[in-house]
């Protein structure tokens, strides 16, 4: 069961840090800034840095709820096994979660703000 967990672990590690780009990452344009755009960018990735501040945290507690669970089924010691690699996957899989949201956010912010922001 340890092992299984491990593996399933080391998986969705692997497929939370897919294809998120930072909230620090710069911004593409399809066209040139507008007068404004250094500050408003300031402005938005401020914003976006506050998106999910406590949903990291949440999916940890939720996914060491379900590793623990997972691994009480065989027996107590593996339950504490699951629980800290569930806690470990739901951290790497909220924090994926949490970049993408923030980069959407910036991205969004800036569209609205009047500038050709496409990601």
């Amino acid at each position: 069961m340890a092992g299984k967990l491990l593996t399933l672990a080391t998986l969705a590690l692997l497929l939370a840090g897919c294809d998120t780009v930072p909230v620090d990452a710069p911004l593409q344009l399809s066209g040139s800034p507008g007068a404004n755009f250094d500050s408003d960018e300031a402005q938005c990735r401020a914003a976006a840095r506050q998106v999910g501040d406590d949903h990291i945290q949440k999916t940890a507690a939720i996914g060491g709820v379900g590793g623990a669970l997972a691994g009480a089924t065989e027996s107590r010691d593996k339950g504490a096994v699951g629980a800290v690699l569930g806690a470990v996957v739901g951290a790497a899989v909220g924090d994926a979660q949490v970049k993408q949201a923030q980069r959407d956010y910036l991205v969004r912010c800036m569209q609205q703000a009047g500038h050709p922001v496409i990601g």
